[in-house]
């Protein structure tokens, strides 16, 4: 019902959404998000193409998704792929923590993916043809903006010594570099010039490799 109250070709801001339920359907979202959030998944209301910037201002901007009814196990089957083909080998914890679901509501779409062990002895999943570097391969340095889904499996990436410095007591993620695979400092990118914070001092090889990463970087965001 909610998704034919709202439907249409138009990309609306989230105050122009809000006042055009409750003056043309009498739905007032007042009080906490949770009222938002529920109207926009029932709804089947995604942010558009056009929120998708790395720089202030923001004004997100929604759509309505026309799509099929979709069967519940499916969805979380392709949910896991999806996270897998970008992140995985993953445990099941830690597709858990990414998804939010519980083990039991993923468990069955686990079947048909590959599996490992680490050095740990915990079992990893992987999709069938996932790529796998050799164990000597260097990782490049890279740059991460605020939020990135892959520090939401802290223990892979970010050091507990540094975990204080990039998630904040508000939940706010800095914004980070990654050197030889590892969370090593954040970023900034204001008046057109991005500057480095290391947490610690680089040897010069990563120094130079961050130097000249950091200069793409900012090329592009000019």
């Amino acid at each position: 019902m909610i998704r034919v109250l709202i439907v249409d070709d138009h990309e609306l801001l989230r105050a122009g959404l809000r006042s055009r339920l409750e003056r043309e359907h009498g739905i007032g979202i007042k009080g906490p998000n949770g009222v938002w959030y529920a109207l926009r998944l029932q709804g089947r209301i995604v942010h558009s193409a056009e929120s998708s910037y790395w720089k202030r201002p923001w004004r997100p901007s929604f759509v309505a998704v026309d799509c099929p009814e979709i069967d519940p196990e499916q969805a979380r089957a392709e949910l896991v792929r999806r996270y897998l083909a970008a992140f995985g080998p993953a445990t099941r914890g830690e597709i858990g923590k990414w998804s939010g679901m519980r083990v039991r509501d993923f468990a069955r779409s686990l079947y048909g993916l590959r599996t490992f062990r680490d050095v740990q002895g915990r079992e990893l999943y992987d999709v069938a043809r996932g790529w796998i570097p050799p164990g000597d391969t260097v990782a490049p340095v890279r740059f991460l903006p605020k939020w990135d889904n892959t520090l939401l499996d802290r223990t892979r990436l970010l050091p507990e010594e540094y975990r204080g410095a990039v998630v904040r007591s508000n939940a706010d993620v800095e914004q980070t570099f990654l050197v030889d695979g590892l969370v090593a400092g954040t970023w900034r990118f204001k008046d057109e010039r991005l500057t480095t914070s290391p947490f610690a001092p680089l040897p010069r090889e990563a120094r130079r490799e961050l130097q000249e990463e950091a200069a793409r970087l900012a090329t592009w965001l000019r």
